[in-house]
């Protein structure tokens, strides 16, 4: 076999070896939309512009948030109830756009909370039922747009919510089944006076 040959044949193996979830760069709003009901999701287009992914109780692994790369239009993005994990969130790193990020259920930590620090403009996030503990809350000084927050059963405690006090347009903080309590929430309300609070 000639040196020709042998190259030949490396490239065409290398490009079969591909995972399925790779896309090529600029992948038209229809073939990501394609891609995504393969994966059992689905997408919300305004002006031929995906601005929502929903792959809730879908059974997307962390390599499959690959496909996402490109949706840097993307405003909301729901995963709860999925099986990612920190090394997914990996793939969102061009979703600076982000509004909504939804979690709940997942089995993200701390770490994969400081990967999203990028996405500043996040109004709405959603970590309930993970495994963020109060030194991930102290990722949330990145996203000052911050209006509504759910810790709902996680490990924070009032430890974590010194955090939070720089948020200003924190409206809505959900803590049911941590380990915040009503004498941490008030202590958090003499910066947020306004805050609501639910469980």
């Amino acid at each position: 076999m000639t040196l020709k040959s042998f190259l030949l044949l490396a490239a065409i193996f290398s490009i079969s070896a591909l995972p399925d979830t790779a896309l090529p760069s600029g992948s038209t709003p229809q073939q990501l939309q394609h891609e995504v009901a393969r994966l059992g999701g689905k997408v919300e287009l305004v002006r031929d512009q995906i601005t929502r992914v929903d792959l809730s109780r879908s059974k997307i692994s962390d390599a499959d948030l690959a496909v996402l790369e490109d949706f840097t239009d993307l405003l909301e993005l729901d995963l709860r109830l999925t099986a990612v994990s920190d090394k997914g969130l990996i793939h969102l790193k061009t979703l600076s756009s982000l509004r909504s990020l939804n979690l709940f259920r997942t089995t993200v930590t701390d770490e994969g909370l400081r990967s999203l620090t990028h996405m500043t403009k996040l109004e709405t996030f959603l970590i309930g039922g993970t495994h963020v503990t109060d030194a991930g809350l102290g990722s949330m000084r990145a996203f000052p747009e911050l209006k509504k927050l759910s810790v709902f059963d996680t490990q924070c405690s009032d430890a974590g919510l010194t955090s939070l006090a720089g948020l200003k347009n924190l409206q809505t903080l959900l803590t049911g089944k941590s380990k915040i309590t009503e004498a941490g929430i008030a202590t958090l309300r003499k910066s947020l006076p306004n805050l609501r609070t639910s469980e």
